[in-house]
């Protein structure tokens, strides 16, 4: 049993609403404070020993509030969330002993594992999160397909805690790992599962378009304009907005979406007067969003304001054992929607699912098994990963360097220099057609990757006679 079933926070409402929902189900109860006062006053009086902090008030207030807790407590363990520069925090530390740092966005799973060290517990007691069986055949949930391995039921933990708060999400991982899976599995366990899910697919529009899709515009704001035309967020008011690859938004569409996040308002293109929504947003990306505010095409104040928390979902390569699991899914899904047979993979072809990389993740596993399905073989899809494979990056095989006590041929000539550049240039080789292959061969994106000019990267294609069949 957990010894303390107090804790106590004063944090703003949405930071309060995620830590309450999570403790309950440890069987936690959360004592809410609304002022420093009643704070401080609380904090001494709790029958506890965590308290949880919200640095959003400055670090220097923080301080005068621990000093005036510490003349009647000194045992108490805080716990706090905090934004501030490193070297801030670290001064904080030197003055209070038995602080504990959370960097936003706030990480769960790290959150549990410093309350289990505080609490001196091995492990806390899990409260199910329990549906009923209507929501169970819910279309929108896939949680059966998030917790095939211990890595995504870390993820499920965070969703099923996340799912009935309006809290922001933002979901990370690599194309094709089921972000919008873990998306819809949100909006299915929230309390706006009756109302609309709405997928914005931010990379697919241009700048101008994105913004009418998403604001919508009125009759006469521009040339074809006939009549006034709701964007996607009106249409998702009351339910969930899911706005899927949200690091491609230009930066002069960024700042209206800070303003419905931030006031939950916006202006239709063309239109005078603002328009009011109650949307909840989840984002996704495959971006690195921290470079792209570095580089200034990401605004930090809107990377903050979507990133409350943070669900990276782990590529398929990092999860092997979910591989059999998604193979009869797939078998079971495709065979159902094409009135196919195909009711078992061959060992050879498994041995080589199990082995493959799959630089596509999911998405990749999903079409390949649908090819099988429909076409009813296999050699097909093993000519197609056999050859991808060989795309991956190897070892370079180099000519056999001589041994330590061999006999040298007098007519090689042996240059350092010669095999650095040979094998340089091997290597760049290998590692931009890689990079290719995991893009689809998008050169935009390849080119952020590899941290070079678009410029340059089509010089490398034509200098390694690359191209999308080699």
């Amino acid at each position: 049993m957990v010894k303390e079933q107090n804790i106590l926070i004063w944090a703003n409402e949405s930071t309060t609403k995620l830590f309450e929902n999570f403790l309950q189900s440890k069987g936690i109860l959360l004592h809410k404070a609304n002022t420093d006062t009643d704070f401080i006053r609380m904090a001494k009086d709790l029958n506890g020993s965590v308290v949880i902090l919200d640095s959003s008030l400055h670090l220097d207030t923080i301080g005068e509030i621990l000093k005036k807790i510490n003349e009647k407590r000194d045992d108490l363990h805080y716990l706090i969330i905090t934004q501030a520069e490193e070297g801030a925090v670290q001064e904080l530390g030197k003055r209070f002993k038995n602080l504990e740092f959370i960097q936003q966005p706030i990480d769960l799973l790290a959150v549990n594992k410093k309350l289990l060290q505080l609490l001196g517990e091995d492990e806390f007691i899990q409260v199910e999160h329990s549906f009923s069986s209507d929501e169970l055949r819910n279309p929108n949930d896939y949680g059966h397909l998030l917790c095939l391995s211990p890595k995504m039921k870390e993820v499920m933990m965070i969703i099923n805690q996340v799912a009935p708060t309006n809290i922001k999400v933002l979901i990370r991982g690599e194309s094709g790992t089921g972000k919008e899976l873990a998306a819809r599995t949100i909006y299915a366990r929230s309390l706006r599962r009756e109302k609309p899910f709405i997928k914005v697919l931010c990379a697919a529009l241009p700048e101008g378009l994105l913004e009418s899709e998403l604001f919508g515009y009125e009759k006469g704001a521009f040339t074809g304009a006939m009549r006034r035309k709701p964007g996607k967020f009106e249409f998702a008011n009351h339910g969930t907005i899911f706005l899927d690859e949200i690091g491609e938004i230009a930066p002069a569409l960024q700042a209206k979406l800070l303003q419905v996040l931030q006031d939950g308002e916006f202006s239709r293109v063309g239109g005078e007067t603002d328009v009011k929504v109650d949307a909840r947003v989840i984002a996704a990306t495959n971006k690195n969003l921290e470079k792209a505010v570095t580089q200034g095409t990401f605004r930090e104040d809107l990377y903050y304001r979507l990133n409350v928390v943070s669900i990276h979902l782990p590529p398929l390569r990092e999860r092997k054992e979910e591989v059999y699991f998604l193979v009869e899914y797939f078998l079971d899904k495709f065979n159902r929607q094409y009135n196919k047979k195909y009711q078992k993979i061959s060992p050879e072809t498994m041995k080589l699912f199990m082995e493959y990389e799959w630089p596509g993740n999911i998405r990749e596993i999903e079409n390949s098994i649908k090819r099988i399905v429909v076409l009813e073989k296999e050699d097909i899809v093993l000519s197609a990963l056999t050859a991808a494979e060989e795309q991956q990056p190897k070892t370079l095989q180099e000519s056999p360097l001589p041994q330590p006590n061999s006999v040298l041929d007098k007519e090689t000539q042996y240059s350092l220099k010669d095999v650095g550049k040979e094998a340089a240039s091997k290597a760049e080789r290998e590692l931009i057609r890689n990079i290719l292959y995991q893009t689809h061969w998008n050169r935009k994106r390849a080119a952020e990757i590899l941290q070079i000019s678009y410029k340059a990267l089509l010089y490398k294609i034509k200098k390694y006679d690359l191209n999308q069949s080699a």
